[in-house]
């Protein structure tokens, strides 16, 4: 990963040298490239081959994802602006789609893609066409697929109590926090950004980020709620150390060397992505070795989850999303922290959705594209949310 981030640095200061208005507006996404799951994955098949083979599988893949992204933004560009790079289509009288221009109509035509290459996916194997190939089917004696009995899912009578207490203990605070006047500046400033994170601009439903994980581990309830109380921790910490060693190291290595070198040289502008990269990978895993020492039972748990946020996009996004703009401290913990809770609430609803049996492999969906359908729906939700003005 730290190789891949030189490189995409590397193709970010050319990007910005020779096409600065695009690269103004997707310098974040750059970034991200470094975590992306398609990048990591080719690699990591590449190899254990030889080297031409391993470049032409990268190359398929690469070509593969950018021919899909072209046809997403081909389908998403005429109904709702009207045009196809730029050139008109339709008549100004024509009704545009706005809806097709935001993070909701993303999540709509990536189901509608995905929908349309469904004979291609049962063909080759991917999903498949009857319930009795799946998992989810079992066969009777006489040979008819039945579907697995889903398991009841019991709350004790101490869990009801204990959350009942912890919610009004929730409703306390908030009620009473107006009467301390330290606790009431900081609860204006980073209740809005809190809030901000998790309903009006979350990670998920809004940026379009870490979807990968979240497909897979809503499959179930118990991996969704590991994977996202995971997903919280290390987000939250892993973004506040991050931002000490941004403003702490890179910025004061930067003031130290301009007093001696004429040269404008910002260490901050230059090897940040790189150490968000190791400042991740290096707290995962002195945080998965404590665990291992001191919380065996916890680490049984939720080892696996931590060693897989490494490579998550949201864990870096939440860094360079917040941190290079000159956020606080505590605003940039607190987005954090919102980005992860945003995540968790996401993937445990889809993962509740997915445990009602509203995904039939049999009719003409798979469940994966009814799950994007779903986030698309959360994604409508949320955007109405957004528009109320609360602040």
């Amino acid at each position: 990963m730290i190789i891949v981030s030189v490189f995409v640095a590397i193709f970010g200061f050319f990007a910005q040298a020779f096409v600065p208005e695009i690269t103004a507006n997707i310098k974040a996404y750059i970034d991200l490239i470094t975590t992306n799951c398609i990048v990591l994955a080719v690699i990591s098949e590449g190899l254990t081959v030889d080297f031409w083979e391993a470049q032409r599988k990268i190359f398929k893949a690469c070509l593969g994802y950018s021919l899909a992204l072209v046809l997403l933004a081909f389908l998403r560009e005429p109904l709702g602006f009207g045009t196809i790079l730029g050139i008109p289509l339709f008549s100004e009288t024509f009704p545009r789609v706005v809806l097709m221009v935001t993070p909701v109509g993303g999540f709509f035509a990536l189901a509608a893609f995905r929908l349309l290459l469904r004979p291609f996916f049962i063909k080759t194997g991917i999903v498949c066409p009857e319930a009795s190939a799946c998992e989810c089917a079992s066969a009777t004696n006489g040979g008819t697929p039945l579907p697995k009995a889903r398991p009841k899912v019991g709350i004790s009578r101490t869990s009801l109590i204990v959350l009942g207490l912890g919610i009004c203990l929730f409703i306390s605070m908030i009620i009473h926090i107006k009467t301390i006047p330290t606790i009431n500046q900081y609860y204006i400033i980073l209740l809005p950004v809190l809030l901000n994170a998790l309903f009006f601009d979350g990670i998920v439903l809004s940026k379009l980020l870490g979807l990968c994980p979240l497909i897979n581990k809503s499959r179930q309830i118990d991996a969704a709620w590991k994977m996202g109380v995971a997903v919280i921790i290390v987000t939250t910490l892993s973004t506040a150390l991050n931002w000490i060693v941004y403003n702490h190291v890179l910025v004061r290595c930067s003031d130290f060397l301009s007093k001696y070198s004429s040269l404008p040289i910002r260490l901050e502008n230059i090897f940040y992505l790189t150490v968000f990269i190791v400042t991740i990978a290096v707290f995962v895993q002195v945080l998965s070795v404590l665990l291992r020492k001191f919380a065996k039972n916890v680490y049984e748990q939720m080892g696996q989850f931590l060693e897989l946020i490494t490579v998550n996009c949201i864990v870096l996004a939440s860094a360079t999303f917040t941190i290079p703009t000159g956020a606080k401290f505590l605003v940039t913990t607190t987005t954090a922290f919102g980005y992860g809770l945003h995540w968790m609430m996401v993937v445990v609803w889809l993962a509740l959705l997915r445990r009602q049996r509203l995904f039939v492999p049999t009719n003409a969906w798979d469940e994966d594209t009814v799950a994007i359908l779903i986030l698309g729906i959360m994604a409508a939700i949320f955007t109405g949310i957004g528009m109320i003005h609360i602040f």
